[in-house]
Formats: C-alpha cells, sequence, structure tokens
C-alpha cells in the first residue's frame, strides 16, 4: 500500500501496459457497497485518492474487485435532452459493445499525472477525446454510482458529473466507437433494456426527478472541444 501523498511514479508499474487509477475497496466503500446512484461522498473519494490511490495494469485489476477504478461518468445535458450514444465494435471494451450509454467517461490513467490531480485532468481527457464542443462548459461532480451485479460493475466506481449543455453544439467525435445524438429523455425508454447499468441509474433518477434538485458538488470546467 503507497503512503500517503505517494506520487503517480513511485507506484506505476509494468512498463508497456496500460496503468489505471485504482483505490482500495474498503478506504473507497467504507460503509460497503450499494447498487445504484448515491448523491454525495465525491469529497471523500478524492480524498482516498489522493491518500491512497495508485496506478495499476488494467489486465492485473480488471478480475480484482478489491481494487476499485475509478471512472468519471459526464452526462450532458440541455433542458429535457440528454446526450445517449451506442458503443460501437471498434470501441475498446468487448463486453460494452453494443450497450446505450448516457455518460462520457472513461479509465484515469497514469498520463493524466499525479494522484492528487489525475482524476480532473482524466476527466477533461476523456472529453476532448469523446465530445466536440463549441462552447465551454460546467459540470458538477454530484454522486457515485455503483453495481456489484456483473464481472464489470464488481471493479469499477463511477462518479457522476451533470453537464450543463447550455443550447451548446454537442456531437460525438469518436464516431468508429460512438455513434449518439441529444435527445429527449422521454424518447430514450426504447433502449432501456440495451443501456449500461449505470446509465439505468441515471435514467431513472431522471426520470423521478431525483438529480433537479442534486447538490451542486464539486465543479469542473470542460473546455471547447474542436473538431479535427
Amino acid at each position: 500500500m503507497p503512503a500517503p501523498g505517494a506520487s503517480a511514479p513511485a507506484v506505476a508499474r509494468g512498463a508497456g501496459r496500460e496503468l489505471v487509477l485504482v483505490v482500495p475497496r474498503e478506504r473507497a466503500l467504507p460503509e460497503g457497497s450499494w447498487h445504484g446512484l448515491k448523491l454525495g461522498g465525491v469529497a471523500e473519494l478524492l480524498g482516498v485518492i489522493a491518500d491512497w490511490g495508485e496506478f495499476r495494469p488494467r489486465s492485473e485489476v480488471e478480475g480484482q474487485p478489491e481494487w476499485q477504478q475509478v471512472i468519471p461518468h459526464l452526462v450532458v445535458r440541455d433542458g429535457s435532452r440528454i446526450l445517449a450514444m451506442r458503443r460501437l465494435r471498434a470501441g475498446s471494451e468487448p463486453r460494452l459493445r453494443g450497450q446505450v450509454t448516457l455518460g462520457v467517461g472513461g479509465h484515469i490513467n497514469a498520463g493524466d499525472g499525479e494522484l492528487e490531480s489525475a482524476w480532473l485532468a482524466g476527466c477533461l481527457r476523456e472529453w476532448g477525446e469523446e465530445v466536440v464542443c463549441d462552447k465551454e462548459l460546467t459540470g458538477w461532480a454530484v454522486g457515485l454510482l455503483k453495481d456489484d451485479a456483473g464481472a464489470v460493475g464488481q471493479v469499477h466506481l463511477g462518479v457522476l458529473i451533470l453537464v450543463d449543455a447550455a443550447a451548446a453544439e454537442v456531437e460525438v467525435r469518436e464516431r468508429e466507437k460512438l455513434e449518439g445524438r441529444m435527445a429527449p429523455v422521454d424518447e430514450l425508454g426504447v433502449y432501456y433494456l440495451e443501456m449500461e447499468t449505470w446509465s439505468q441509474f441515471v435514467y431513472d433518477a431522471l426520470l423521478r426527478g431525483g438529480l433537479d434538485d442534486a447538490p451542486d458538488g464539486l465543479p469542473v470546467t470542460l473546455p471547447r472541444s474542436f473538431s479535427s
């Protein structure tokens, strides 16, 4: 276990392999796991990352629930519309191909910098890689997503970030990996059984108004992301 505040280079290992940010399960989930979306808890998780986080080979931690891979899940909203995407065959994660997601995001890597700043740097990198947007937007990290029912969910811990699209033009960048558009929430029910579990949690919360009064959370500024 690394000492509190250990730097990314001090704990990075496995040269030539993808190193992803993980935290010990007992530290990230001190009161045990849950199934669904829980508002709050983001600041506490960031403290755990700073004190106990490591970058470990993804190939090793995929089967180790005792290590939780931290994943930003940015949900883009413009009034009653939300960015909905389907993962295509060119995507890197075979277990998720064909599924519908309501969140932009992915693993935080060792290349995203020191532990204290890697979470934010990884958010911004994923945003730039997956989305084209003509305006600077603001998001708020408001809660955590957890699902231990399947092999994928057991090793991942999501951070829900609500992004106000504010009438911006938002499009999918990686068209070989994703297809999608801004769509009214009430039109997405037909895709419910095809949604990833985290996206089902988000969709359920949106339908019942559970995110309308969500706390502001930690602010995240997302820069304009130009088309290549």
